[in-house]
């Protein structure tokens, strides 16, 4: 008899926790570099950050999907799938980490002018351990661990924040850039403790071939990843090439507080997808019916689409309420700047919540095929828009980006689920009373099942 399903609410209401660590860890030290070292300096930092993940993103492989759709499925083992990954990231990381410095160096006279080599390789030292990391919070949620995942998130944004806001005051940027590695570092001792324990636990049997099929499953997801980045980053990367380092530092404002609005789909998203694969392998075994797993899911799609609302008025709070009173004036411009994305932003969040169950049905190809349409799309967008009208170029096309993606990603949704637009996308009274109050929340986490 397999275990018995965590509350998904559960974990959705931890994964908001968790979700927001991240971004509250980055935006107090934006705001701590911001107002020591300026616009300037926030830009610079936002650079090196840029480069880290997306040569994090690059080297993983895709490998975090994979891991995440092979054990929720009960093929892989915690211990082997714990082993062999984090070996992976060693290596992989390492060979990634140099392959960034290269490139960091090709564009030192453009993008990352004014940066020294020590900054590129201090950023860079961070991948290896952050893709060990990556690779434990993916096996943590397959096996719907969400204490463990939550643990495993906070270690590394409390000590990015506490690191950084630590050193930027005597060291400046550099400082600030120690806290990346230090982060990744804490994050995947944290990962192998909690993961050494799970093992202990674990009742699938080790067997051969599994991160084979981990790798073939994640290289489509991170196909659609890599393809993706060029609208989630690229317009920074490019943005630095056109504009000022000021520049840089305000629009990275604007992104940083409209990407709040990610943390409650996020969560949703991000426990969505173990799940979606759990409940495809139960109906295909007979445990349940086709029906009862589309129902699940579908209701999950709704809930995202009523989470936009708080979601708009938690960003609009910030860009007229959290930026003048914690950037000052100098960013005034982040204000306007984060309204030209807000639309874009909201929608994709409905379709990163429709991406992660067409992913957990066992067809990431789709969303590969997502991201291959809005790539070359978007970097048109971005060379056409950001050396004509610099960050405002890149808001506008920026959103419009995310908008053609969410779109893309209800089109695919319905070819592989065939769940109705009305049955996925008009909220329910009943999804409404799932909202009950926080009390309900934490009940339901209390429960745990």
């Amino acid at each position: 008899m397999s275990e018995p399903r965590r509350h998904l609410g559960a974990g959705a209401a931890m994964s908001v926790v968790v979700q927001g660590g991240p971004l509250l860890a980055g935006g107090v030290l934006s705001i701590v570099i911001a107002r020591t070292i300026g616009p300037a300096g926030n830009g610079n930092f936002a650079l090196l950050l840029t480069l880290a993940g997306l040569v994090a993103m690059v080297a993983s492989l895709g490998l975090t999907a994979g891991i995440t759709y092979e054990v929720s499925r009960g093929r892989w083992s915690v211990g082997q799938a714990f082993r062999t990954t984090y070996l992976v990231a060693l290596g992989v990381g390492s060979i990634g980490a140099l392959a960034g410095f290269v490139v960091f160096l090709l564009l030192q006279d453009s993008v990352f002018h004014h940066l020294g080599t020590d900054l590129g390789v201090l950023a860079l030292a961070s991948v290896p351990p952050l893709l060990a990391y990556q690779y434990g919070d993916a096996i943590l949620l397959a096996r719907e661990r969400y204490e463990g995942y939550a643990a495993l998130e906070i270690s590394h944004s409390a000590t990015l924040l506490l690191v950084g806001v630590v050193l930027v005051f005597p060291f400046e940027l550099t400082g600030a850039v120690i806290a990346l590695p230090a982060a990744a570092i804490a994050g995947a001792i944290t990962g192998a403790f909690l993961l050494a324990r799970e093992t202990h636990r674990d009742t699938v049997p080790e067997g051969p071939g599994s991160l084979s099929r981990a790798l073939r499953f994640g290289l489509q997801s991170w196909g659609a990843n890599l393809l993706q980045q060029v609208n989630y980053r690229f317009d920074v990367i490019i943005l630095g090439g056109f504009a000022a380092a000021a520049a840089v530092g305000i629009y990275s404002v604007a992104l940083t507080m409209t990407a709040v609005a990610w943390v409650l789909p996020q969560a949703l998203q991000t426990v969505l997808f173990p799940r979606a694969a759990s409940l495809d392998e139960a109906a295909l075994t007979g445990e349940i019916t086709a029906d009862d797993s589309d129902a699940a899911v579908a209701k999950a799609v709704r809930h995202s689409v009523l989470l936009t609302v708080p979601a708009a008025l938690i960003i609009v709070a910030l860009l007229l309420i959290a930026i003048p009173v914690l950037y000052g004036s100098k960013f005034h411009e982040s204000i306007a700047l984060g309204f030209v994305l807000l639309p874009g932003v909201l929608l994709l969040g409905i379709g990163k919540v429709l991406s992660s169950a067409i992913a957990g049905r066992g067809y990431p190809r789709y969303t590969l095929t997502v991201a291959a349409i809005t790539m070359p799309l978007t970097l048109g967008l971005y060379f056409l828009l950001i050396p004509l009208y610099d960050e405002w170029g890149a808001a506008v096309a920026s959103s419009l980006s995310y908008a053609l993606s969410a779109v893309l990603a209800l089109v695919f949704f319905r070819r592989v689920t065939r769940i109705g637009l009305r049955q996925a996308l008009v909220p329910l009274s009943e999804d409404v009373a799932d909202y009950g109050g926080l009390l309900n929340l934490a009940r339901a986490w209390r429960l745990g099942r």
